[in-house]
């Protein structure tokens, strides 16, 4: 009888035991675990924690929890070690967008002046049949065909060209800087009314005009080699300056002419003389 009642209270006392260690089990304030950056939640040994218990603690099987750590049955853990319950998917981190740091907008640059490029440096020549003789093309005296010009310099020709009276005047463009000369052509009882050869020297843009005027007579008179016109700039009223009255020409050069008449008929008169008297 006492035999029984001896078994009676030791299972009684191992009731009273699990239950109290059970008590004691829910009564510690255990944090939550929480995985790492690797998805690895781990807990902390704490007193009188066994395997067993920290299995049945994390909802794992103590094979699962030993297999984790590497651990077996006979492991001995000590309060303070941290033991591997779980793995998982590592936590999603949050990125912080970082805003655009505003940066001071630059003024836009200051236009700067285009350097415009100098005008081209031409020549334009033009044939007029000069009715009036005076050496510059009036609005009533029409273009020339069949004139022959040459422009050339020291080095070489630079333009060879006959007028048509249509697409006149003809200008030759982009010319270098430098000394340039210009002739014409002269027809059969054709009379120029301006210099057919003409000399100048351009400068850079320079733009220049120049008029040969002439006009067709029946017995073409020989004309003095006048002197060379200065050119005139494109939008000038005349083409160059004027030259002397063709008049005029002629009658100073009928003078000599008479005056020789007279000198040799005088010299005739006085030899006849001098062989009479030696008779």
């Amino acid at each position: 009888m006492r035999v029984k009642q001896g078994w009676l209270w030791t299972i009684l006392l191992i009731c009273f035991l699990g239950s109290v260690n059970v008590r004691l089990l829910h009564a510690q304030e255990l944090p939550t675990p929480t995985p790492d950056a690797d998805g690895i939640i781990t807990i902390i040994v704490q007193p009188n924690d066994a395997l067993w218990s920290i299995a049945a603690r994390a909802g794992i099987s103590l094979t699962t929890l030993l297999d984790l750590n590497n651990l077996t049955e006979d492991a001995l853990i000590q309060p303070g070690d941290r033991l591997i319950v779980a793995i998982v998917e590592p936590p999603v981190t949050p990125t912080a967008v970082s805003s655009p740091t505003p940066s001071a907008t630059r003024p836009p640059p200051s236009p700067k002046p285009t350097s415009q490029p100098p005008p081209p440096t031409v020549i334009c020549l033009v044939a007029f049949s000069d009715s009036n003789g005076n050496g510059e093309r009036d609005a009533e005296e029409p273009l020339q065909a069949g004139v022959a010009f040459t422009l050339f310099t020291d080095e070489a020709v630079v333009a060879n060209y006959v007028t048509d009276s249509l697409a006149e005047p003809f200008c030759v463009t982009d010319l270098p800087p430098g000394a340039y000369q210009i002739t014409r052509s002269v027809g059969r009882e054709e009379t120029l009314t301006n210099s057919g050869n003409r000399s100048l020297t351009l400068a850079a843009g320079d733009q220049v005009m120049l008029g040969f005027g002439s006009f067709i007579g029946a017995t073409p008179t020989p004309t003095a080699v006048l002197p060379t016109q200065p050119p005139a700039i494109i939008g000038d009223e005349t083409f160059a300056t004027a030259i002397p009255n063709l008049e005029e020409v002629r009658e100073e050069r009928l003078f000599p002419i008479g005056a020789a008449i007279l000198i040799g008929i005088l010299l005739i008169g006085t030899a006849v003389l001098i062989g009479r008297r030696r008779s």
